[in-house]
Formats: structure tokens, sequence, C-alpha cells
């Protein structure tokens, strides 16, 4: 007795299957893949861009994002470091790549509050140097240059220090209190007023 065995249920199953491959995609949506068009790009060249969206709005501030690649892609989106020569202020901007075409892209730079820069920390004057300072802003509205007495020990040098010194002019005496306004380190300037 002789079996044979046929194979023709399973071809016609493959081929049914494989017919059921066959359609169409809707591609409409699809954006087509530029093979030229970069994938990342320098942080830095994203700095600079940036500070052209600013300088257009009327300010000149210097920008850094940094020196690392980034992804060239909508969406992404950077925190940089931002400067103020003129006022010498700091702060920071976002700068994000809100759209791409080709390698032209357009950015959206979004600014901090800018803060000042630090204060700097404090320094120490002579008595007699404050006395002398004192004495010239005194000079002005007494008509001539008093005698200021604010002690013997060295005075502390910071915005918002006041100390508290006496003066002696041929049209009288009295008390005032010398505040210090400014002061950048090596430079401090002062406002007097009467007590």
């Amino acid at each position: 007795m002789t079996r044979t065995r046929t194979f023709a249920p399973a071809l016609l199953a493959a081929s049914l299957l494989l017919s059921g491959c066959a359609g169409s995609i809707d591609t409409s949506g699809a954006v087509r893949v530029d093979d030229g068009a970069p994938t990342t790009i320098n942080a830095a060249e994203l700095a600079i861009a940036a500070e052209g969206v600013v300088a257009e709005q009327g300010f000149t501030v210097d920008i850094d994002c940094g020196a690392d690649d980034v992804p060239f892609v909508v969406g992404t989106s950077l925190e940089c470091a931002a400067f103020d020569e003129a006022t010498e202020t700091s702060g920071a901007y976002t700068v994000t790549i809100s759209s791409i075409d080709g390698t032209d892209y357009v950015l959206d730079v979004v600014g901090s509050e800018v803060a000042p820069t630090p204060p700097a920390e404090s320094a120490f004057e002579t008595a007699a140097a404050f006395a002398g300072l004192t004495a010239d802003a005194l000079s002005g509205p007494l008509g001539e240059t008093p005698v200021v007495d604010c002690g013997t020990a060295d005075i502390e040098i910071f915005t918002g220090q006041e100390v508290r010194c006496a003066y002696e002019a041929s049209s009288g005496s009295g008390i005032v209190i010398a505040t210090v306004t400014s002061f950048d380190g090596s430079f401090y300037e002062i406002s007097v007023v009467e007590e």
C-alpha cells in the first residue's frame, strides 16, 4: 500500500496569506526625508542666531549656549546664559527651534528678567578718608568744607553701609549719616543726610 501526500492546501494557504499583504498606504501626511538635511546643529551657532533675534528687539546681549551639538529638530530647546556689557547685567534666555525648512530654521528666544551682577564683597576704608569724602559731600549744602569726624576705626565699605559722623563748620555743627549707595569693589559713592 502506498501513501501519497499532497501539499496543495498548504500552497493555497501560503498564496492566500501573501495576497493579503497587498494594499494601498496613505502617505499624504508623511514628511519626505531629505538625505542632505543636517541632523544636529552646534549650540554656538544657535547662540549667534539668538543674539540676532534679540538685536532686532533693540538689545545688544552676548548669549552663550555652550559648544555642544544638539538635535536639529523642531522643539530642541536650550537654556543659555546672557550678559549685557553696557549695563553689566546677566540673565538667561531659552532658545527653541520653532520651525525648520531644509537648512533654514526659526528660533523663539525668551529672556528672563535680567539680574544685576552680584555685588562686590566688602572692603575697608580708613576713617579719615571716609570723613574726607563726607566733608566733600557736605561742602555744597554748607557753602564751606566742614571738619568731619567719623571715628578712628577703619570703616567697612559695602552697599547700604551707614556711618554716623559729626561735623563742624563756621555756621554750626551737627551729626550726619553717610550711606554707601554703590560699591563695585574698587570705587564707592555715598549720600549724606543730617540726622
